[in-house]
């Protein structure tokens, strides 16, 4: 059995690759080679946060809280509305109380996501959505 993180995050993979975007954008992966194509595509970080120790028996559940970053990375120079538009669906996809799985593991959205001001690079127009997150294991 994978680990309580390990399980973690292939629940909040899994939620991702179940995305249904139209047009389909790409998803740049951790630690996975990626060619940035000019059109768009979404990058997502896993960012586990604290575990905080609520119960008194040492073999109790922490709470593992968590954040879950998917950027939009929209192509640059044309309305804003186009990258708002699909980070918007980014954080319909995780929905406040929404119930993901793997292995032993249940963990659940805390709140509606936030859809973080644009930002600008060189080459596109990058929209941060993050997802709140915790878990008892």
């Amino acid at each position: 059995m994978p680990s309580i993180e390990t399980q973690i995050w292939l629940a909040l993979k899994g939620r991702v690759q179940t995305l249904t975007l139209s047009p389909v954008l790409p998803i740049a992966w951790p630690n996975e080679d990626f060619v940035k194509p000019i059109t768009g595509y979404l990058r997502v970080t896993h960012v586990p946060n604290i575990n905080r120790r609520l119960f008194i028996g040492s073999t109790d559940p922490h709470q593992r809280i968590g954040l879950l970053q998917i950027d939009v990375f929209a192509k640059k120079n044309q309305d804003a509305s186009v990258a708002a538009e699909i980070a918007g669906r980014v954080a319909a996809w995780f929905p406040t109380d929404l119930q993901m799985t793997y292995g032993s593991i249940s963990l659940r959205v805390t709140k509606a996501p936030d859809v973080a001001q644009p930002i600008a690079d060189d080459t596109h127009w990058q929209t941060p959505v993050t997802v709140s997150f915790e878990a008892f294991a």
